[in-house]
């Protein structure tokens, strides 16, 4: 009996490693298009803030760490990216803003950008911002959306 659980178990990991490799030829990953179309920033400090918080997900300059170009961590963070653009992209802010590129700046004064799980065990430590830092962005966001506001709804 204990020969068989044996060869049931090795049967099971080289199974299971077979798949994983097999996984990693999917091909869906987060993208990275052509950019070039952001809004005309308020001031370099605005832009810089919200590079540094917010555009691995809400732009088309997306940054991944090592382990996320492994699936199926890659999967669902290809989606996450996608998500967020599809909400705000500032990469397409004159042709695809997203849905709630007018209301970007309340989501972050709300605390709900960035989400927590993003910065978990201290991964993407650069995206918290001091209390000042996230005021002086929603404030030069809501400065910047004055003077140009997003165009298309579509993300």
């Amino acid at each position: 009996m204990a020969a068989f659980l044996r060869a049931w178990w090795w049967k099971m990991l080289v199974a299971g490693a077979v798949v994983f490799v097999a996984i990693q030829f999917v091909p869906y990953s987060v993208d990275n298009p052509k950019t070039g179309d952001e809004p005309a920033w308020d001031s370099a400090q605005t832009r810089e803030l919200f590079m540094t918080a917010c555009a691995d997900c809400h732009s088309n300059e997306t940054e991944v760490l090592w382990f996320e170009n492994v699936a199926p961590i890659k999967w669902y963070v290809a989606n996450h990216v996608k998500e967020g653009r599809d909400e705000l992209n500032i990469s397409e802010w004159h042709t695809a803003a997203g849905d709630e590129a007018d209301d970007s700046a309340e989501t972050i004064e709300e605390g709900s950008m960035p989400p927590g799980y993003y910065t978990y065990f201290g991964l993407h430590g650069d995206s918290k911002l001091t209390p000042a830092q996230k005021q002086q962005l929603i404030d030069g966001f809501n400065a910047t959306m004055a003077a140009d506001p997003p165009k298309g709804g579509e993300g």
